[in-house]
């Protein structure tokens, strides 16, 4: 096969297995998964950990670049990670006939963390295997089009999910069995995500072979800009993960919302996202992805402020529905800033000869950050209830949850005040 030919074919795959694993994640991860996590009987802890699972998982990098600097090939990681990770989805949807027993939750956790801790090896070599395969000139524009053909199969499955849940209402357990179907739909999905592997061509990822890879991960911290900047993104991980996956909860159990419109409000989330997404990555071109950090994250506190809002002054009917849908249009419009800004303002400190170590410790440490974020918030909410226990408040609930919103906010105003700072040390 010429050479064009074979990385034409290559492209095609990657771009099939990112739209299978958006496809994979919007089915089994996020809303769908906490609410399925409830009804089996998880409690605040049990939702923190299942929420930081996915940046448990991506902590493990290190190895994969510790594989890659190993010289052992990014397309036999890649590949066998990800058939090796799949088979856990399938015993996290069985979980559904097993409703109420006291090991159903510890196994639907430990099935899950397991999955991710083996196919966030494929993940920590991905990034270099594409930086390898892409030629620069084709880059931006590949994807590009990838990127919005996974939001699309995000989109899609959305919908799919938000159909099903409509039909099921009627029935009993309809709605256990729906989460356990989504998995299980998400369990077929990846297989074929992983199968894409065996078609994209092998490349090897260039290497410091003078240097000892202890010593490679030493001197990333040895760069003080990006020592700062990791401290600035894992504290704006932590806050961005204490909020996200309890938003679910705050709606499910404190506003009454049908789990139907939640999917349909985090549907609107994801199309508003699709839709700015390019509109922030031309701003971040033009002044910077550090900007665009310091521009949406005031955003991001205005939603966790509207949501403390509706805490305090609780409504329902057409108003209720309103607020909510415009908080997603703006939790959409903060996140995709926030998840571009992340992810290139990290890329500016990496030298060339070293960049699978300083990708994997940047996403080690930020997964770390985003998996304490997402476990202590679970903590929290009980601390706050138990403080609220201890001085009398006259309504605990609204005690709790306003601790957790003013939480989040502080975190968020301290990740602005570092990231400047960080502007400044360049």
């Amino acid at each position: 096969m010429k050479k064009n030919e074979q990385l034409h074919k290559s492209m095609d795959y990657v771009f099939k297995g990112g739209v299978a694993t958006s496809a994979m994640d919007s089915l089994a991860v996020g809303s769908t998964l906490t609410a399925y996590a409830l009804l089996l009987g998880a409690g605040p802890v049990a939702i923190g950990i299942l929420g930081a699972i996915p940046f448990i998982g991506n902590m493990i990098h290190l190895l994969s670049s510790y594989l890659i600097e190993k010289g052992i090939s990014a397309k036999k990681i890649a590949l066998y990670s990800s058939f090796l990770a799949r088979p856990f989805y399938l015993i996290a949807a069985m979980l559904c006939f097993f409703q109420g027993s006291s090991w159903a939750v510890p196994v639907l956790i430990g099935s899950l963390l397991v999955s991710y801790l083996i196919g966030s090896i494929c993940g920590g070599v991905w990034m270099p295997w594409m930086k390898e395969l892409i030629p620069a000139r084709m880059m931006g524009r590949f994807f590009y089009h990838r990127f919005k053909w996974m939001m699309i199969a995000k989109i899609a499955c959305f919908i799919f999910a938000f159909v099903l849940l409509k039909l099921v209402q009627p029935y009993e357990k309809g709605e256990l069995y729906s989460y356990a179907f989504l998995i299980f739909l998400a369990f077929l999905i990846s297989l074929y995500g992983a199968y894409t592997f065996i078609h994209v061509e092998d490349k090897k990822i260039p290497t410091k072979e003078d240097m000892p890879f202890i010593k490679k991960v030493a001197h990333t911290f040895q760069n003080k800009p990006f020592s700062k900047l990791l401290t600035a993104l894992s504290i704006l991980n932590f806050a961005m993960n204490f909020l996200m996956p309890f938003l679910t909860v705050f709606m499910l159990k404190n506003l009454n919302t049908p789990m139907s419109t939640i999917i349909a409000l985090t549907l609107l989330q994801w199309l508003t996202y699709t839709f700015v997404v390019k509109k922030w990555g031309k701003m971040s071109d033009r002044k910077g992805p550090e900007k665009i950090l310091i521009a949406s994250i005031p955003i991001f506190i205005l939603c966790t402020l509207i949501f403390m809002g509706l805490n305090v002054f609780p409504t329902t009917g057409v108003l209720l529905l309103s607020i909510l849908t415009f908080v997603n249009i703006l939790l959409g419009i903060s996140t995709a800033a926030l998840a571009l800004g992340i992810n290139n303002t990290s890329l500016l400190y990496m030298p060339k000869n070293m960049s699978s170590v300083y990708l994997s410790v940047n996403s080690v440490f930020k997964s770390f950050a985003g998996a304490l974020g997402s476990i202590m918030a679970g903590y929290a909410l009980i601390g706050y209830e138990k403080i609220a226990l201890f001085t009398n408040a006259k309504n605990e609930t609204l005690f709790t949850w306003n601790l957790f919103y003013l939480t989040t906010i502080f975190l968020c105003i301290l990740s602005i005040y570092l990231l400047k700072k960080v502007k400044k040390c360049e």
